[in-house]
């Protein structure tokens, strides 16, 4: 009897040329976890980030954020019958890895000198909630922890979401470079930041581009991370 190929198996290269999901349910799936995070009291800006209660339930909410969204996704590619693998997550060459830290140092001095000259322009806009956090952090086991979450965890899930779930789906209706720029420009916008807008539309078309020249999500989560980890490192040498 002839044996039937797995239905999992990996569409092609990575990114899917063809993937099986399209950006309606992209945005469904951002639609189910705010509708679940909302009632948590999770959208709220979080306070007193410059106590240890405050940065524990900031780091808490925030592993509580990524692992939401790893159920969801999860759950999605199961109803779907689609590997992970179709998110990116294969092994990366070393050559990648290491021009994702590369990427990740110039994204921390080309996106920060331009984020510097717009606040000359538009004035210093307010500190996101990562960054009042590590101002706020009194003790270096609080930075450490700040570190683990902004430098490991976010990046996977932003980059999981934003490079593995919707990239795929918008260079397969609009191509690689309208597809590049427009993850970009959706990576901008979720962030909600109107100054720093343009920097992180930029970050964003980088990260994109990495993902697609490697065939990978890890070089693009270690450029993100890399990029986190010096702004954080920089943000905490300011305070002395």
């Amino acid at each position: 009897m002839k044996k039937t190929k797995p239905i999992s198996k990996p569409i092609g290269k990575v990114p899917p040329r063809k993937p099986v999901w399209n950006i309606w349910q992209g945005l469904l799936i951002v639609a189910i976890i705010t509708l679940i995070e909302f009632p948590l009291g999770w959208l709220e800006s979080p306070e007193d980030l410059d106590t240890v209660l405050g940065i524990l339930n900031f780091v808490k909410v925030g592993l509580g954020d990524v692992l939401l969204y790893f159920g969801i996704i999860m759950i999605f590619f199961r109803l779907i019958r689609r590997p992970f693998s179709d998110l990116g997550f294969v092994k990366a060459s070393r050559g990648f890895i290491i021009l994702g830290f590369i990427v990740g140092v110039g994204l921390f001095v080309g996106v920060g000198l331009l984020g510097s000259f717009l606040t000359k322009l538009f004035g210093t806009p307010p500190y996101q909630s990562f960054a009042l956090a590590v101002i706020g952090a009194n003790y270096p086991w609080e930075f450490i922890l700040l570190i683990f979450l902004g430098g490991v965890v976010a990046p996977i899930k932003e980059e999981m979401f934003f490079r593995g779930v919707i990239y795929p789906t918008l260079r397969k209706s609009f191509g690689r470079g309208k597809g590049i720029l427009l993850t970009g420009l959706f990576f901008a916008a979720l962030h909600l930041e109107i100054i720093r807008f343009l920097p992180l539309l930029i970050g964003g078309i980088v990260l994109t581009w990495l993902y697609e020249r490697s065939s990978s999500i890890w070089p693009s989560i270690v450029a993100h991370g890399t990029w986190n980890v010096l702004m954080a490192l920089a943000l905490w040498i300011q305070r002395y």
